[in-house]
């Protein structure tokens, strides 16, 4: 079998055998590496093999190779990253460095090293000019908490910002946005299939169970799988064969579940939200009727039943005998409690860093007396930015996402085409899911849930300045 090499000059055919023994040996030196060098365990090595595997495979099917060589890896990458989840451990003896920190410095050093030549005309570009004075801004926010403490919070940060900035430079045609929308939804089965091994990890509340899954936090299991819901909408709308359509329903349908078993109140409230906004945008009316009369009788099937109501967050929400919200509503699960803290630190502070911020690791520091995780603090994704980078820094993540809501708005109703018209929709429900989650959650500090939101505003935002520039120019 032969594969093109496509290099002008020389014979444009290349022996398969030669492409195996290299990768095999790429392989073999990687895990090699990881073993010996970095004392991986086999667990995480036999990831680290399925991973480099599936690259290898991915790099060689026929629908990619029209793709350039960045483009291309950074899907492959995004496509390939739940395989990792499967090397995800409690165990805080570990010595090694966790695989998806790994992947997103792999990640990053490919959106820089190609997109870096853009970085002179983004910064002339309205919103890309204000990620980048966000990138700083947490540059900034790194130095002033403190190099060892805050580097968390900055990786973390500016992992999403940059994805944001550098990958909607990556795609430039609408086939390479569509291959790229769809293969990181169906890599939601990799998913659910690493779920399907975790079901019995949770956590209880009250009495309700929640499964966390692979990720240990029901809130993060809820947010990818929303996020992968998200792509899923689009896709479907696209798909032309039955069967293929058949495995889109059965994924979102798993999805749905997923979402429905870690009983996050939020991440359920949006999937109702979007699923009626895209039924109703398609012309679905009936279909919206329908589905809202069956999630009422649902409810109210599980309130009426002693049984599924004590098993239930919606249904624990409200206690029926004092009729009234129950405390676990009023706080916000604790919310409340943390944005009180974060707002007295915030209060606290002098006037040059209530304009620049506290820095990530004061923010840290002053929340480890709490008692609380390190990886959710603020439970706030705009709170997070105002005592971390200042008010500079929660003016310019509010001015980036209020222009890609309004942006999508605006393109959504007057699409020219039915890609631009899908594509503005779900530009506009990730920036909804942004502004909710957001309030609510530490989305920005989830580098996992935020990359797949961050990647479909990033391809939305290019592709709107593009049109913006043309207009000029004409």
């Amino acid at each position: 079998m032969f594969l093109r090499t496509g290099q002008p000059g020389r014979s444009d055919l290349l022996p398969f055998s030669n492409v195996s023994v290299l990768s095999l040996a790429i392989l073999g030196a990687a895990l090699t590496f990881l073993l010996l060098v970095l004392n991986f365990p086999p667990t995480d090595i036999a990831v680290v093999a399925a991973f480099l595997v599936g690259c290898a495979i991915l790099w060689w099917i026929p629908p990619l190779q029209s793709f350039p060589t960045a483009p291309k890896l950074v899907l492959i990458f995004f496509a390939l990253r739940p395989i990792l989840d499967a090397a995800l451990s409690k165990d805080v003896h570990r010595s090694t460095l966790p695989l998806q920190n790994i992947f997103a410095v792999s990640t990053a050093i490919v959106l820089l090293f190609f997109g870096r030549r853009l970085v002179p005309r983004l910064v002339k570009e309205f919103p890309s000019n204000v990620l980048i004075a966000l990138l700083a801004l947490t540059g900034l926010a790194w130095l002033v908490g403190g190099l060892g403490a805050g580097v968390y919070g900055f990786l973390r940060t500016s992992w999403g910002l940059l994805v944001a900035l550098l990958l909607g430079a990556l795609l430039q045609t609408e086939r390479q946005i569509e291959i790229f929308i769809r293969t990181l939804f169906y890599s939601s089965f990799f998913v659910l299939a690493i779920l399907a091994f975790n079901l019995k990890e949770g956590e209880y509340i009250g009495n309700v169970w929640r499964v966390t899954g692979q990720f240990g936090v029901a809130t993060t299991l809820a947010e990818v799988c929303f996020s992968l819901f998200l792509l899923g909408l689009y896709t479907i709308k696209h798909v032309q064969t039955s069967s293929e359509k058949l495995i889109t329903i059965c994924l979102l349908l798993f999805l749905v579940l997923a979402i429905v078993l870690t009983q996050s109140r939020t991440i359920g409230g949006l999937l109702v939200l979007c699923i009626f906004l895209w039924l109703w945008v398609e012309g679905h009316r009936r279909a919206v009727y329908g589905l809202a009369l069956c999630l009422a009788l649902a409810i109210a099937g599980v309130v009426l039943s002693s049984s599924l109501s004590s098993q239930s967050r919606i249904a624990s929400s409200v206690s029926f005998q004092q009729k009234e919200l129950s405390e676990d509503v009023i706080n916000l699960t604790g919310r409340t409690f943390l944005w009180a803290k974060t707002l007295e630190q915030f209060a606290s502070a002098n006037a040059v860093h209530k304009i620049i911020g506290l820095g990530w690791g004061t923010v840290f520091a002053n929340f480890e007396t709490f008692g609380y995780e390190l990886s959710s603090v603020t439970e706030n994704s705009f709170l997070w930015f105002l005592v971390g980078s200042g008010i500079l820094g929660l003016l310019a993540f509010s001015t980036y996402l209020a222009c890609a809501i309004s942006r999508s708005w605006r393109a959504w109703h007057r699409a020219d085409s039915e890609f631009e018209r899908r594509l503005s929709l779900l530009a506009f429900l990730v920036g909804l899911a942004f502004l909710i989650e957001g309030f609510t959650t530490d989305l920005v500090l989830s580098p996992v849930a935020s990359s797949y939101l961050y990647a479909i505003l990033s391809i939305f935002m290019f592709r709107s300045q593009k049109r913006f520039a043309l207009k000029v120019v004409r």
